[in-house]
């Protein structure tokens, strides 16, 4: 529950916020702000090569040296993501105009986002080995406190100095900072002046497989977004964008289940009736996202009116539909449950590959037929593919079969929900 309401409380902001910046902010500078906001998720992710995970896959291990594990990830990832800060920005110019399609006069919320690159980096490890710790009320009090400097400068920012999106991002900057002297403080015990090659590239054999499947998870997420932003305008993106934020509610279940997911997994998978208590998991959570669903699909116009304003009322008609890939990311971690416990995570990039491989192929044949709301529906077909390849590998690997005809109930509801709002 601590785990869950820290997660929560910071999805609910964003949610709440929504209705100061769009109407302080244009739908131009929502749309920028969304491209960096995507270009940051990818670049916090690789920036560290994803060692974080293959940390985590050996901290419960027997025989492991817990500190000079955890030394080993902490100066590996601090080396990675200076490098990949540094290239990046004398770069910035290259990505900004040819890879996302950012106007200059948005640079400098590019380079910010680009200055907390190390510190996000840091932040998601300490974050990581506070919940191995199991101290679910240090990590409450850090993540709020941490949230509330966030809004405090984001808001300051935005409403009072009407800075721009700039502060928005200065703001979590101020955040990962303030997190990294937190969570250090308090994971100070498993840091040490020590190094491991052996657990670096133990770690590395891990995480590295799973690299393809974070760029074409990138790629899965924003690419709908960017071809939005160059087919159409930057307006409409500032649309279709209110729209995945608010279908981020999804977010508000998945974090709270993320944040215990690993370790549960990790620590739990030999035990007996492990797989049951699985499959009662996979049951219970599915039948809320049907729930959500729903409910979002009955009120989305009211709740974009209520956090937005009438010029982003089409906002409305996507929302449904972006409740099923949001659903089937969620469902991912039952998927590939036994591709993590075996290792052979060269699965993952496999899944996500071929995923987005798809959906740039029907993003490509059915944008200019169908518009913007090709966008959803393909990004949903993507998921969908992965699910059913990790699904399968790890059926293989461990033997545990879940209930999946119940997604025929997730897709239901997205395309009753579309349907009811086009009508």
């Amino acid at each position: 529950m601590l785990y869950g309401m820290a997660g929560i409380f910071g999805k609910l902001a964003a949610l709440l916020l929504m209705p100061v910046y769009t109407g302080i902010l244009t739908q131009e500078e929502y749309g920028a702000m969304a491209l960096i906001l995507l270009c940051s998720g990818v670049i916090d992710l690789i920036s560290n090569l994803n060692i974080h995970s293959g940390i985590a896959r050996d901290y419960y291990e027997d025989g492991v040296r817990r500190t000079k594990l955890v030394s080993t990830g902490l100066y590996s990832i601090l080396t990675v993501s200076m490098t990949v800060l540094a290239m990046l920005f004398a770069s910035r110019h290259f990505w900004m105009d040819h890879v996302i399609g950012l106007d200059r006069k948005f640079e400098w919320p590019f380079v910010v986002m680009l200055c907390g690159v190390p510190f996000g980096s840091l932040q998601s490890y300490f974050f990581l080995l506070t919940r191995f710790k199991k101290k679910p009320v240090l990590y409450m009090i850090g993540t709020l406190t941490a949230l509330f400097i966030r809004l405090g400068v984001s808001i300051y920012g935005v409403v009072v100095m009407r800075a721009g999106i700039v502060s928005i991002f200065v703001g979590g900057l101020a955040a990962s900072l303030f997190s990294i002297c937190f969570f250090g403080i308090v994971n100070r015990n498993l840091i040490e002046f020590t190094f491991s090659r052996d657990y670096l590239k133990r770690a590395l054999l891990y995480s590295l497989p799973t690299l393809p499947a974070i760029l074409a998870g990138w790629l899965d997420t924003s690419v709908g977004q960017v071809l939005i932003s160059r087919s159409f305008s930057m307006e409409e993106l500032g649309v279709y964008s209110v729209a995945v934020s608010l279908a981020s509610v999804f977010t508000l279940i998945s974090e709270a289940f993320n944040n215990i997911w690993s370790p549960y997994l990790f620590e739990n998978y030999r035990q007996e009736g492990f797989w049951r208590e699985i499959r009662r998991l996979f049951t219970l959570i599915v039948f809320g996202l049907v729930a959500v669903s729903v409910l979002l699909s009955l009120i989305a116009k009211p709740v974009v009116l209520i956090f937005s304003n009438p010029d982003y009322i089409e906002a409305s008609r996507y929302l449904p539909l972006l409740c099923l890939p949001m659903s089937l990311y969620m469902l991912f971690p039952f998927a590939s449950a036994g591709v993590s416990i075996s290792r052979d995570t060269r699965h993952v990039g496999i899944a996500y590959v071929c995923g987005t491989a798809l959906n740039l192929f029907l993003l490509f044949v059915s944008v200019g037929r169908l518009g913007i709301i090709a966008v959803p529906l393909c990004l949903s077909v993507s998921r969908l593919t992965a699910y059913i390849y990790l699904y399968i590998v790890s059926r293989k690997k461990v033997g545990y079969r879940l209930p999946n005809a119940l997604l025929l109930l997730l897709a239901v509801a997205a395309i009753g929900g579309y349907l009811l709002q086009r009508g």
